[in-house]
């Protein structure tokens, strides 16, 4: 079975870094490879069953066939024809026993869960710009989050993205922590938006697979929670999601109740890779009435279409 999740980064050395966090055999998430950091052509991620030396499918204890993500990039044959070609673990390129590209037929991404909503928008369109189809995709070494700090042109956007940004900043408890890109994400806050992420999907069983998560999490974060399944339990402050060593599975019993309210005032356009700097209000959450969020307009979630890189709670 195969199930491809398209992707495009300018950041695809944080992707690898996901890919390794969802092997049940190579530990925590944190060990990347460096190799995608040259790489920044388009990837895919694609759900592939595991098989064991003689090519048969692996069963978990329950008898459920085991599945794992593999990478696959955009490039061209030997007769010119572009195809989805497998990579390794540093970006090099799979080839068969008699020289051919290991190949996969591309497909559409599934269809993610609306993200739940139940405020209108009400941010005024004063004639300025709204977001670009178009992605633009850097070398990592051009890539730059900016810094809450910094400003830019203030542009308008759409009902529907102010309203998936508005849904992700009002995760439950987001407020709990500041954190700059370079800092990367609290573990505390990253366990909420495990949560929120997983119950978007709409499953019913209460055990998620650790790759999921840790997928999900790159999504909204838009890297890598260094070592949230080894420091989950221990950080995740009043989370309700606790990691399963035994069977490599995150447990979350429940959804969050909400915990605060926020309401956009404005958004500017920083440059470099579709960075956005997001200004609102917050209600309910203390003393905090201000929240700053750098955000990147991305495909890593079809539905949400954004990941937050930084936030400022004030």
């Amino acid at each position: 079975m195969k199930k491809a999740l398209a992707i495009i980064l300018a950041v695809t050395v944080l992707a690898s870094a996901m890919l390794i966090g969802c092997s049940k055999n190579n530990g925590d998430e944190s060990t990347a490879a460096d190799g995608f950091a040259e790489n920044s052509n388009e990837v895919e991620f694609v759900e592939e069953t595991v098989t064991d030396e003689n090519g048969e499918a692996v069963t978990d204890a329950d008898g459920n066939v085991v599945t794992e993500l593999v990478a696959y990039q955009y490039t061209t044959d030997k007769n010119g024809n572009k195809v989805l070609a497998k990579i390794d673990s540093e970006g090099n390129l799979i080839y068969n026993s008699n020289g051919e590209l290991v190949t996969v037929t591309p497909t559409t991404a599934p269809t993610q869960t609306e993200a739940p909503s139940t405020t209108t928008t009400t941010m005024k369109n004063n004639g300025e710009n709204t977001t670009s189809a178009e992605l633009t995709t850097l070398d990592v070494k051009s890539d730059k989050v900016p810094s809450t700090n910094e400003s830019g042109k203030k542009v308008y956007f759409e009902a529907k993205d102010q309203t998936a940004i508005k849904d992700m900043l009002e995760v439950p408890y987001l407020y709990l922590e500041n954190y700059e890109n370079v800092d990367g994400v609290p573990i505390n806050v990253a366990a909420h938006a495990a949560i929120w992420m997983a119950q978007r999907d709409n499953l019913n069983t209460k055990t998620y697979a650790s790759g999921t998560v840790v997928l999900d999490l790159f999504k909204y974060f838009g890297q890598t929670v260094i070592n949230f399944k080894t420091n989950c339990n221990e950080k995740k402050g009043n989370a309700n999601i606790t990691y399963n060593s035994g069977n490599d599975t995150f447990s979350i019993p429940n959804s969050e109740s909400s915990t605060h309210k926020v309401s956009l005032t404005s958004i500017e356009f920083l440059g470099n890779n579709n960075y956005y700097k997001v200004t609102g209000t917050v209600s309910g959450a203390g003393s905090i009435s201000k929240v700053t969020a750098i955000i990147q307009k991305n495909r890593l979630d079809q539905s949400l279409g954004f990941s937050i890189k930084a936030l400022k709670w004030s």
